[in-house]
């Protein structure tokens, strides 16, 4: 079909979004469902293990997997603008009045991280370093509120280099499962 200056008209998905439009708002949709979902997976597994960060592991798999899916550079703050907003309305019964703001500068981090650390070809160890250092913000953050508003935090109280620490550990873990399953994922349709 032809528009009045005799051009072919651009095909579109549905009459109100042209087709790359309807794209992008997909993409962003899903990056904020994955975003809700895995901090709705955080509620609900929570298990009395006395290990400060190990939902990390969950968390930053499915957070890197969004990320490195999506063709945003930005895609881990939209993703976690997703956990933010789920977290915001207190729906899931967390105690910490601060955890919306955590989890979106934790998708900044991690952003930031994957700024620095780009290279040509992506290398795994690159996007668990940046899963793990992005995930051990979380306590700086928390040692930083704390400090300032005297709110105390349950896994600060064995000692601030303990919940660094295992923060970091099951952050780098989780990146690193994330971003094995969508290189392996890649590898396997390549074939």
């Amino acid at each position: 079909m032809y528009n009045l200056s005799g051009n072919v008209l651009q095909r579109t998905i549905s009459k109100a979004f042209p087709g790359k439009a309807a794209a992008t708002i997909a993409e962003i949709l899903f990056l904020l469902f994955v975003g809700a979902f895995a901090v709705t997976l955080h509620a609900k597994l929570r298990i009395p293990m006395h290990l400060p960060g190990r939902q990390g592991l969950i968390f930053m798999a499915l957070i890197v997997m969004a990320a490195s899916m999506s063709q945003f550079k930005f895609a881990s703050s939209i993703t976690c603008i997703g956990a933010s907003g789920l977290l915001f309305f207190n729906v899931l019964g967390f105690d910490d009045p601060f955890m919306p703001l955590n989890y979106f500068l934790l998708g900044v981090v991690l952003d930031l991280c994957f700024y620095f650390f780009k290279t040509t070809k992506p290398n795994i160890f690159l996007f668990a370093l940046a899963g793990g250092i992005a995930w051990m913000s979380i306590p700086l953050f928390r040692l930083i509120e704390m400090n300032i508003t005297g709110f105390p935090f349950k896994s600060l109280i064995n000692g601030a280099f303990y919940s660094f620490s295992s923060h970091y550990v099951f952050g780098f873990a989780g990146a690193l499962l994330g971003a094995g399953i969508i290189k392996a994922s890649f590898k396997n349709q390549n074939k």
